[in-house]
């Protein structure tokens, strides 16, 4: 008799990087005769894809894994684990603050998962694996493409980081860079763009170092280039950079011969002072910092940028959190991701006293939100009210998604510009827009973070792609 149909539901916690180390974990374990489900009491196998960047996740996994511990009352057949960089972190801590716990992989380890899996299964051994792999040995798994109508489809391009700033676990949890072969990259994005995708959005830890620890062969400017050359593809995205590794080839990326590159820079900061970068060990002054702003808003003038921002790390004085906000006025981010410091073990920052209380810097963050949500707004005013911006369309609008709104909503539509803007509109009576058209939208409603208009004409139709 063939063996009954199992079940893998992962829960991923953190980054696009474990997003799509996730899809990683479904394509292996598919091969292995598992499917995914949704609903964990269904499973078979639950994975925790964590992450170790903030504390708050490590609490969150801690939480689901006690939640998810009562099912192996129903299922003793129910193998449990913890993958990503928290089991990097913690390895075989983990085993002692969770008994119940079957399986660790690190990020490195995805292609073992598999083989890990039948082995706490079928001998009820605990399984282990966080080891690095270098370039030599490293298994870049393709990604398949899902054929699910994707819009947009993240790719890593490179794992790894090896600046080692002082707060940062990235290079303990993941290990030291490792860039994928070119060619594999430019072929991975040629099937996705066969399967139907217009959007790429290449990743990794940072990502503009990609070709460092290949001399001789792309840099990543280089790369963009060669990824913009693949035909039917309508844009490519990527994801995160570090201001050590933006140069100036890089820069001129933007400069318009790369008709696929959308006009769209995330560029972590993390503070506004030169000392506190310093003791963030970021190896940059906010002047050099403000060089590259510059260099790319020359070439681009309507460049998007957005950013990092870390409030109250060990020591930050009144000062250099005033400093940060006058960076914010200076610069004018269109948007920013904002955090309070939370110490992670192993980083230099972890010797430091952690001396700002708690109540400052929820202030402090409190003070950057406040200030980048008026600089947004007023950003979205000045270069969108009453403009026309070509969208892509991802699919119903968030409010269209909830079964409780008002059918107003039921045909409104989602998609982002060029320079990552949410715009919500109408699909109309014809219901002719679908998911991955190209349509320009005339605006007529600014709001705080998104914009809305009406479709005046379709550019590219997906079903025609």
């Amino acid at each position: 008799m063939a063996e009954s149909q199992r079940y893998v539901h992962i829960q991923t916690f953190g980054c696009q990087m474990n997003v799509y180390d996730t899809e990683r974990m479904l394509q292996v374990l598919g091969e292995d005769g598992y499917a995914s489900t949704d609903d964990p009491a269904r499973a078979d196998l639950i994975l925790l894809n964590t992450c170790s960047v903030r504390e708050k996740a490590e609490h969150k996994m801690l939480s689901a894994l006690g939640r998810y511990h009562r099912l192996k009352e129903f299922n003793d057949e129910l193998v449990l684990g913890v993958t990503g960089c928290v089991a990097t972190q913690e390895r075989d801590r983990l085993f002692k603050k969770v008994p119940y716990l079957d399986l660790v992989a690190g990020p490195d380890n995805i292609a073992s998962l598999p083989k890990m899996v039948r082995a706490a299964r079928d001998s009820n051994e605990r399984a282990i694996e966080t080891r690095f792999f270098n370039k030599r040995e490293y298994d870049w798994i393709p990604l398949e493409p899902a054929n699910r109508g994707q819009v947009s489809a993240m790719l890593t391009i490179m794992k790894g980081c090896n600046k080692f700033c002082s707060f940062c676990v990235v290079p303990f949890t993941r290990g030291r860079e490792v860039s994928k072969p070119a060619e594999l990259i430019v072929e991975e994005v040629r099937r996705l763009v066969a399967s139907g995708v217009p959007e790429v959005m290449l990743l990794g830890q940072n990502v503009n170092s990609y070709g460092n620890d290949r001399p001789g062969e792309p840099n990543f400017a280089e790369l963009l280039a060669a990824v913009n050359e693949v035909p039917g593809l309508e844009r490519i995205r990527f994801t995160t950079s570090h201001p050590w590794d933006c140069t100036d080839a890089l820069v001129e990326s933007f400069a318009g011969q790369l008709s696929t590159l959308c006009e769209y820079f995330h560029l972590p900061v993390q503070s506004g002072s030169n000392s506190m970068l310093e003791k963030m060990r970021r190896g940059y002054t906010i002047e050099s910092y403000m060089e590259r702003i510059d260099a790319l808003r020359r070439v681009c003038p309507d460049i998007a940028i957005s950013t990092d921002i870390i409030v109250g790390f060990p020591g930050e004085t009144d000062e250099q959190h005033a400093a940060t906000l006058a960076l914010l006025g200076t610069v004018r981010y269109d948007s920013l991701f904002a955090f309070t410091y939370s110490e992670r073990p192993g980083t230099a920052a972890a010797r430091l006293a952690d001396d700002v209380p708690e109540s400052v810097k929820k202030a402090r963050l409190k003070d950057v939100l406040a200030l980048q949500n008026r600089i947004t707004h007023e950003g979205l005013k000045e270069r969108h009210e009453g403009a026309t911006v070509e969208v892509l369309v991802e699919g119903l609008s968030s409010k269209a998604r909830r079964p409780e709104v008002d059918a107003i909503f039921s045909n409104q539509l989602t998609g982002r510009t060029r320079t990552n803007v949410v715009v919500n509109f109408e699909r109309g009576g014809d219901t002719s827009f679908r998911v991955g058209d190209l349509v320009e939208v005339a605006i007529d409603e600014v709001n705080s973070h998104s914009l809305h208009g009406r479709v005046v004409r379709t550019v590219r139709s997906a079903q025609a792609a």
